[in-house]
C-alpha cells in the first residue's frame, strides 16, 4: 500500500509540473523519484534591503519520509543551515553575501542573482541537492510598471506644473522607515528638498504639490530630481530629470499675398489663399503695402524685432503679443518685418471632443515684389500652435 500512495504521489507531482518550463522543476520531479523527497524554496525575490530576512523552504516528501536538515551551499560550500519545523524550513538571507554582484571589469552593481543548492537529508537515510536561484533587486524604481506609465523626460515650461513622476517601493519584508524627494535646476545646481510628502508604498508625485517652482525654472532649463529610500542604515537612491523644451508650433505655411482679387486673401489655419469674399479668409491684402484682418476673424497682431522669428515657439509668441500692442490692419511693410499673433480655435481631440484654444503664432514678411514702383504681391512665412 505505501508503494502504490508513494508512486501515485509521485505521479501527481510530474503531471502538475509537466507543463513547466522551469529547468530547477525538472530536476525536482526526477530527483524526487530517486530519494523520496525534494526541498523547494518559496522566497526567491529580495531586494538591496533585504540583507537579514528569513526565506521559507517547502518540502515535497513521500509518505512517512520527513526532512531531518538542510544545509544551504554556494560555488561549492556550505554556507549556512536551516532550521526545519515540520515540512518546512527555514534560514536568514544574511548568509548569501553582501547584496553586490561585481561585473566583468570588477565594479559592484546593485542587482543580481545567488545560485544556491538546498542539501536536505531525509529520514529514508537520503539526501536531495535541489538547485535555487535567488534574485536581487534594487527597492526603487521609477515609473508604475503596473499602470505601463513611464516619467517624462521632457516638457513645456506651461505643462511642467501638471508633470506626475511615478515610482515604485519593493522590498520581500524588510521595512521602508523615510521617503524623500529632491531638486535641482540643471547639472551643476544643488539638491534641495522639495516640500513633497511620500508613500512609502510608492505611487505618483504631481509637481503642482512640489515646491518646484523655488528653483525659478525656464526653457532650455533641466529639472534634475532625486527619491531616496531608507530601511535602517540602508539607502536606495534614483534620479532622473525633466527637460524643458521650447512649445512648438503645431502648423507652419509659406505663401504668397497678392492685390489681385483672386489671390488677396488668407486663412491662416489652412494657409488657403483664395478670392476677395471668400468667408474663410482671415487677412487680405491692402494696399497699397499691408494686410488687414476680415470677416471678424479674431485675430490681432503685434510688431516684433527682425531677428525673433527664428527661434520663437508659442511661448515666446504668447509673452511677445502680452507685452505689445494688439493691431488689426498693418500698412507700409517692408521685408523682414515680423509680427506676432493671436486667435481662438476649435480643436477636436481623437475622440471627437472640440476644445477652443488660443493660438498664437509668428508672422514674416518675406520677398516684396513691385511692379512700376506699386507693390503687387510679398511673401508670408508663419507658424502658429496651442
Amino acid at each position: 500500500m505505501k508503494n502504490i500512495q508513494y508512486w501515485g504521489l509521485c505521479l501527481f507531482i510530474a503531471i502538475g509540473l509537466a507543463s513547466c518550463e522551469n529547468e530547477e522543476d525538472d530536476y525536482l520531479v526526477d530527483n524526487y523519484k530517486d530519494v523520496g523527497g525534494y526541498a523547494k524554496i518559496t522566497d526567491r525575490s529580495l531586494s538591496r534591503f533585504d540583507t537579514n530576512e528569513d526565506l521559507n523552504i517547502d518540502f515535497i516528501t513521500a509518505e512517512g519520509v520527513t526532512a531531518e536538515s538542510v544545509e544551504i551551499i554556494q560555488d561549492g560550500e556550505v554556507i549556512g543551515t536551516a532550521t526545519v519545523s515540520g515540512e518546512s524550513a527555514s534560514f536568514n538571507s544574511s548568509i548569501l553575501g553582501d547584496f553586490m554582484f561585481p561585473d566583468d571589469d570588477g565594479v559592484d552593481e546593485e542587482e543580481g542573482e545567488y545560485d544556491i543548492r538546498i542539501r536536505t537529508t531525509y529520514s529514508n537515510g537520503n539526501f536531495s541537492e535541489d538547485p535555487f536561484t535567488v534574485s536581487v533587486s534594487k527597492v526603487l524604481s521609477l515609473g508604475n510598471a503596473g499602470d505601463e506609465y513611464s516619467n517624462p523626460t521632457e516638457t513645456t515650461i506651461d505643462s511642467l506644473s501638471s508633470v506626475e513622476l511615478a515610482y515604485e517601493i519593493n522590498t520581500f519584508s524588510a521595512p521602508i522607515d523615510d521617503v524623500t524627494l529632491m531638486f535641482k535646476k540643471n547639472e551643476d545646481g544643488t539638491y534641495t528638498g522639495s516640500g513633497a510628502d511620500l508613500s512609502a508604498e510608492g505611487g505618483y508625485i504631481e509637481l503642482s504639490d512640489t515646491d518646484y517652482e523655488d528653483l525659478d525654472l525656464m526653457v532650455n532649463d533641466t529639472l534634475y530630481y532625486q527619491i531616496t529610500v531608507t530601511s535602517g542604515s540602508m539607502t536606495d537612491v534614483v534620479e532622473s530629470m525633466v527637460a524643458i523644451t521650447p512649445k512648438a508650433f503645431t502648423t507652419s505655411n509659406n505663401v504668397t499675398l497678392t492685390d489681385d482679387p483672386l489671390l488677396n486673401q488668407l486663412n491662416l489655419s489652412t494657409g488657403e489663399i483664395s478670392a476677395e469674399g471668400n468667408e474663410e479668409g482671415e487677412i487680405r491684402f491692402l494696399e497699397p503695402t499691408g494686410f488687414e484682418v476680415i470677416n471678424d476673424a479674431g485675430i490681432s497682431f503685434v510688431e516684433v524685432d527682425d531677428d525673433f522669428f527664428g527661434d520663437a515657439d508659442v511661448l515666446t509668441a504668447r509673452a511677445a503679443f502680452e507685452e505689445g500692442d494688439p493691431m488689426t490692419s498693418v500698412s507700409n511693410l517692408e521685408n523682414g518685418d515680423t509680427f506676432v499673433y493671436k486667435t481662438t480655435r476649435e480643436v477636436e481631440d481623437e475622440d471627437e471632443n472640440v476644445e477652443t484654444f488660443n493660438f498664437y503664432g509668428v508672422f514674416r514678411i518675406g520677398n516684396v515684389t513691385s511692379v512700376d514702383g506699386e507693390v503687387v504681391s510679398y511673401e508670408i512665412e508663419y507658424a502658429e500652435g496651442y
